[in-house]
């Protein structure tokens, strides 16, 4: 069950940088396009996250945790994906650096 305690347990995190990261989730999950839902999802985010479905039965719930649990985490405004109990939640970070030469 997510939790905002499970959140704030660093053993149950995995933070990492978008490019690395989103590769990855997308190639296990079997998403197609996970990058571009990501950052549809980043640009316009919902309270509730949007569940998104893979291959082999899997489906991951991207949220951003701020917005979720109406709380203030350590990294909780970017977007995390979440694949159950069983496996560590994912934070997506673009670097705050890469933004400020972005925007």
């Amino acid at each position: 069950m997510l939790t905002l305690n499970r959140l704030k347990n660093e053993d149950n995190v995995v933070y990492g940088k978008d490019e690395e990261l989103i590769p990855i989730l997308s190639k296990e999950l079997m998403i197609p396009d996970l990058a571009g839902k990501i950052k549809r999802f980043r640009e316009n985010p919902v309270k509730e996250g949007i569940t998104l479905r893979g291959g082999k039965r899997s489906s991951a719930l991207i949220f951003i945790p701020d917005l979720y649990f109406d709380a203030d985490i350590v990294m909780g405004g970017n977007v995390w994906v979440y694949l159950g109990d069983m496996m560590p939640a994912y934070c997506v970070f673009v670097p705050w650096e890469e933004n400020a030469q972005n925007g």
